[in-house]
């Protein structure tokens, strides 16, 4: 773990700042495309010319010629200013030190934000999660933030978080229109979904994740997205106190929410010991990841990691035995 020097700490506070005013002010011109005019009987006409994630051309009408419509398409030319500007940020940020991520994870991220993945409640997690809570909290990590999968999550019905939006989509069509070959995995079951997987690359794995509720099934629909998502104990707990993040490449950048970095470090520790044999490699990366999350807490922030294990050991026996089972692999690896 090594400290970001302040210059890459603003530049990263900007990039995300540019990134939430830009979410505020989406609309149809944020859909690659361009402005075109019809004129009919000596009259123009305005429309918006895009294509949508499905690759099929479509035109929005905008209305015909006025100085109010002029007026919008001149502040649309003005958003793209901001387009370069969230670039430039990107790339100061990478430079100065921030940590990025590949560009083909971040053309998936950014596939499902434009289709309302992140609006609709989903969430980044995993390990792209712990590399942006580096850049959040001022340091940079070592080997334990790569990977190749790339995880994301909802909350489900079974709890209230403080996102909510009534957007849906269909996950299974956004994840085809990305055109890199990903195809969902078959349950024991039969039930496809959950996880995307890509012939080619075995590594390269999308997992959709959400709390398991009282029925213990490994899928559950999840309505929002259309799609089954795989159900794990424990999950809700890093759902919970949602924050924003900024996850880029050196020119592009995408706004997500991930989890608190404090809950996000109780519940890879609680969660640790679940990862059957097979998965063993990546039972130790939760348990280092952790680590660097409670040393960074520790000499920073003591009080916001308390406040984490006493809500984990407040929620009952098998709480506390995994978040121990946890703290005891982390000793023994020798962290915090």
């Amino acid at each position: 773990m090594t400290p970001l020097p302040l210059a890459a700490q603003t530049a990263y506070a900007q990039l995300l700042e540019a990134l939430q005013t830009h979410e505020m002010t989406r609309g149809v011109g944020d859909a690659q495309g361009s402005f075109n005019s019809k004129t009919v009987a000596g009259k123009s006409y305005w429309y918006y010319q895009y294509r949508d994630l499905n690759g099929k051309l479509c035109q929005t009408y905008l209305g015909p010629e006025s100085e109010q419509l002029s007026a919008l398409i001149a502040k649309r030319q003005t958003v793209k200013t901001d387009d370069a500007q969230i670039k430039a940020l990107a790339q100061s940020a990478d430079t100065l030190g921030c940590m990025a991520v590949s560009a083909p994870h971040l053309s998936i991220i950014r596939r499902l934000s434009d289709a309302g993945f992140f609006r609709a409640g989903g969430m980044l997690v995993g390990t792209h999660a712990f590399l942006s809570a580096g850049n959040m909290l001022g340091v940079r990590w070592g080997d334990t933030s790569r990977t190749q999968d790339l995880d994301f999550a909802h909350a489900g019905k079974s709890m209230q978080v403080a996102l909510h939006s009534d957007a849906t989509l269909d996950l299974g069509d956004v994840i085809e229109s990305l055109g890199m070959g990903f195809v969902p995995a078959s349950s024991l079951e039969g039930i496809r979904g959950g996880r995307w997987i890509h012939p080619k690359e075995p590594g390269f794995v999308l997992d959709f994740l959400t709390p398991m509720d009282r029925t213990e099934k490994e899928l559950v629909h999840v309505k929002a997205f259309n799609a089954e998502f795989q159900a794990l104990r424990f999950m809700e707990f890093s759902l919970e106190d949602i924050q924003s993040a900024a996850i880029f490449t050196r020119t592009q950048a995408c706004m997500v929410n991930v989890p608190n970095p404090a809950r996000m470090a109780v519940h890879k520790l609680i969660v640790s010991g679940l990862r059957p044999i097979a998965q063993r490699t990546k039972a130790n990366k939760d348990v280092l990841q952790a680590a660097a999350l409670f040393d960074w807490y520790l000499n920073n922030a003591p009080a916001e990691i308390d406040l984490a294990l006493q809500d984990a050991r407040s929620r009952g026996p098998a709480w506390r035995k995994a978040l121990d089972a946890g703290l005891l692999a982390m000793e023994s690896k020798g962290a915090s």
